[in-house]
């Protein structure tokens, strides 16, 4: 299992965010994107490190949602005082409570990364005969020998070595012991990557790692692996194109400029099916309004592209249905979303209305699901096939 995507609600720098991810996930973004934020959301979710300074509306619960697997987990801090309101949770969070998040700032001490190192390394699971003590509580609660209304939660163990001075260890030390956690359920997360570490450590790092997730804004970082990359944008074409910059290679692609986050994986998984991936590389744009302004500013650099927007733009150029999810398999949406359509409709106004999923949250399945299951004779690939 790993992380498919994270939804963030009044923490640091988002009232309301999904972001997607992949096994190796590269976040990219200018300043105050939220790169930060979705790593320090992470340790908050598995590691309950709440920062009370980081909270928008203190009328307001903070809320985390990951999603694993296609299965929901969400934790929900309550005002006043922001502890979790079991109430309010979403999942079984027991069954991922053997998973560990090890975060690193841009900025840390190496006696607390090792100790870090060190409670994921000796991280286990509960034994029966301990689960058995821990679900004693219960008969305490309403006197019922056996009770199961009251689920475990969660349960975490702290080790402390007493390292009074720093070891001499340089940062390739560092990335050498995070790189041999021994705990195979291990996320690992890293906040501006290229400060503290070299390029040469990342497969390392990677190489026994459930999932890792590193910001950056290191084109040569970027570049270097082959990584599933998340734009956060702001809305702020200028400041935005600076991190879509970060993308642009020397390997003479042309690129295809869509409107947003959930279209790449439909494109890219389209660009594998045409065999087009050595012609074209996919750039997001934040949306139809910033398409054309993101393609006059390639043109400046000399760099070829073609704009392909949404149905309901009815720009020349742009697909025939209103948004690239009404291409899915329709038995697919069905499934995943308990409706009963014999068709997809041709608007989206009426394919959402029957949806009762938010529609950040019904656009990142399908994508997942395009990244995946796409195949050659779907009409999307057909079209794109066209336009090219």
């Amino acid at each position: 299992m790993m992380i498919e995507h994270v939804y963030i609600n009044n923490y640091k720098a988002f009232n309301r965010e999904n972001v997607s991810l992949e096994r190796h996930t590269l976040l990219v973004g200018t300043n105050a994107s939220g790169k930060t934020t979705v790593l320090e959301a992470l340790d908050l979710f598995f590691n309950h490190v709440m920062r009370h300074d980081f909270i928008i509306d203190q009328n307001k619960s903070v809320i985390v949602e990951v999603q694993m697997n296609g299965q929901r987990f969400r934790k929900v801090y309550s005002p006043p005082y922001f502890k979790i309101d079991y109430s309010k949770c979403i999942g079984s969070l027991y069954d991922i409570n053997h998973y560990a998040y090890l975060y690193v700032p841009e900025e840390f001490d190496i006696p607390t990364l090792l100790n870090d190192i060190l409670n994921i390394n000796l991280k286990e699971k509960l034994s029966k005969e301990e689960q058995t003590r821990v679900f004693k509580i219960a008969d305490y609660i309403d006197g019922i020998t056996g009770n199961t209304n009251y689920p475990f939660f969660a349960h975490k163990e702290c080790y402390l070595m007493d390292i009074k001075e720093p070891p001499p260890m340089s940062m390739h030390d560092c990335a050498k012991s995070i790189a041999n956690i021994t705990h195979r359920k291990t996320i690992i997360g890293i906040d501006n990557y290229e400060v503290n570490f070299s390029i040469k450590d990342i497969k390392a790092i990677r190489r026994y790692a459930n999932q890792t997730i590193f910001a950056t804004d290191d084109p040569s970082v970027i570049r270097a692996e082959e990584s599933y990359v998340t734009h956060l944008l702001t809305g702020e074409m200028e400041n935005d194109y600076e991190a879509i910059q970060r993308r642009l290679t020397n390997d003479n692609k042309k690129y295809i400029l869509v409107e947003g986050k959930y279209d790449i994986a439909w494109f890219e998984k389209a660009l594998k099916l045409l065999n087009r991936t050595e012609e074209y590389a996919v750039l997001p744009c934040g949306g139809s309004g910033n398409i054309q302004y993101v393609k006059k500013q390639l043109d400046k650099e000399g760099l070829e592209s073609i704009t392909i927007a949404d149905g309901d733009t009815k720009k020349k150029g742009s697909l025939k249905r209103e948004i690239i999810e009404l291409y899915a398999d329709v038995d697919v949406v069905n499934k995943l979303f308990d409706t009963d359509f014999d068709k997809l409709p041709r608007s989206k106004k009426e394919f959402f209305k029957h949806i009762s999923e938010k529609d950040d949250v019904v656009k990142h399945i399908l994508s997942q699901w395009a990244r995946k299951q796409l195949v050659r004779d779907n009409p999307f690939v057909q079209e794109l096939q066209t336009i090219l």
